[in-house]
């Protein structure tokens, strides 16, 4: 259906140029010059601009109040979206003002002024008036509307104090948060360290020790290879291999600016940083996010807590914001409930299975072939103790030493004994039922 509407359309404007083309041609044959206007020409066009003007004024009007200034995002989840709202509002207030009166004006001018006889045109080439008036107006309105988003901008981000602190690192496609566990304090980091089990490049003592290590036995082996083989060693391999021990030697030299630059308290704070790839927050704390890149600029949206955040190679940004409305909350609100009914029912017509309400976590910037795959779920939860068990779980498998191979992954208590005693009772019962 979609299709045969834009095949219409298009057919339509072929159409239409066709008859332009006629008509120049027409023109031609009665020997009418094309500059020449009549004036019954002149009331047809005045007429058309009134046509298009009211199919202008409606269709904009209609599709403002039925798409509305926030599809899909009409509620603030955060407790500064609601200042991002106010000032999207105003924003939307002004230029709708500006847009009406503007283009009222347009086509009112060129219906009012047009050509008839006896009438000409008055040219004047300076106004201080006219242009006193297109000067202040505009520059007093844009300086309130700058001095309000920096106003805005700073709240967001301006630390805020005992605020929990989560590092968000993005890299082509995907997103890591790193939690800074119960020190409140990120371990350092270093792109020298960054490994498939280690993606973010946390650093401690430990790990520049077992690198170090690792590195080294690795050389021995090499040279001891080569030199056991000799000269039935290939030349590409043998020259690969010296590559190869070279760059691990560079390797090593590059490790003693990160242990010069670690402490015993920095190991510290990086020991207790838990890894995940899921997001979750507690309704009505603030939060301190931080935030990283690995390879391009990549932009962290918050839809619904209307906060966003460029991640740049090479440098830190970061913002604050406090969420106010958990995700159960969220779920059971009309407008989002009657938002994901529309929402089901086209996937069940396509086959897809029906899907609830989730915060999220975007990539605003387009950083690549897969962009559209950079999604975080966020989960906020109401109380402390609901997160505290989540955290709980984290904590067993995804702390940095356990993640790098430092540390043994907690294990679970032997219940063997347990499990005896009910397979000995669920035997018994079921010889008695017989």
């Amino acid at each position: 259906m979609k299709f045969l509407i834009v095949l219409v359309i298009v057919l339509v404007i072929v159409a239409l140029a066709q008859l332009m083309k006629v008509y120049e041609l027409s023109s031609k044959l009665r020997n009418k010059d094309e500059a020449d206007v009549t004036l019954g020409e002149t009331k047809f066009n005045a007429g058309m601009l009134l046509v298009f003007y009211l199919t202008l004024m409606i269709s904009s009007t209609w599709m403002f109040f039925h798409y509305g200034p926030r599809p899909g995002l009409e509620i603030s989840a955060s407790e500064h979206g609601n200042d991002i709202d106010f000032l999207y509002d105003a924003n939307w207030i002004i230029l709708l003002t500006v847009f009406y009166l503007t283009q009222t004006l347009l086509f009112v001018f060129a219906i009012k002024y047009q050509k008839k006889k006896g009438r000409k045109a008055v040219f004047f080439a300076h106004s201080t008036k006219l242009e006193l008036v297109w000067t202040i107006i505009p520059a007093v309105t844009l300086a309130g509307i700058i001095i309000g988003g920096l106003l805005v901008w700073n709240k967001i981000t301006t630390p805020v104090e005992n605020a929990e602190v989560i590092e968000i690192y993005a890299q082509q496609f995907g997103w890591n948060a790193r939690y800074a566990g119960e020190d409140n304090t990120l371990g350092n980091s270093d792109f020298k360290v960054i490994e498939t089990n280690n993606p973010l490049g946390v650093v401690t003592s430990a790990l520049i020790d077992t690198k170090e290590k690792l590195w080294k036995e690795e050389i021995e082996k090499i040279e001891k290879q080569i030199k056991e083989e000799g000269e039935l060693t290939p030349d590409d391999k043998l020259e690969e291999m010296v590559e190869k021990v070279e760059r691990l030697k560079r390797q090593i030299i590059r490790l003693e600016p990160l242990r010069r630059a670690q402490t015993p308290e920095t190991d510290l704070a990086a020991n207790d940083d838990v890894i995940v790839k899921e997001l979750y927050l507690v309704k009505g704390k603030d939060y301190e996010f931080k935030f990283r890149s690995r390879d391009v600029i990549h932009s962290a949206l918050f839809p619904h807590f209307r906060a966003q955040m460029n991640c740049v190679p090479g440098m830190e940004t970061r913002f604050t914001f406090k969420p106010t409305i958990s995700t159960a909350e969220m779920r059971k609100m009309p407008e989002v409930i009657a938002q994901y009914e529309k929402t089901n029912e086209k996937r069940v017509v396509q086959g897809k299975e029906e899907v609830e309400f989730n915060y999220v976590l975007l990539c605003n910037k387009i950083c690549g072939s897969s962009h559209y795959n950079m999604q975080m779920n966020i989960v906020v939860v109401d109380t402390q103790e609901e997160f505290d068990t989540w955290y709980a779980e984290q904590k067993k498998s995804k702390t940095f030493p356990i993640l790098v191979g430092l540390e043994e992954p907690a294990k679970e208590e032997d219940k063997t004994e347990e499990t005896i005693v009910e397979t000995v009772m669920d035997s018994t019962a079921v010889a008695q039922v017989q």
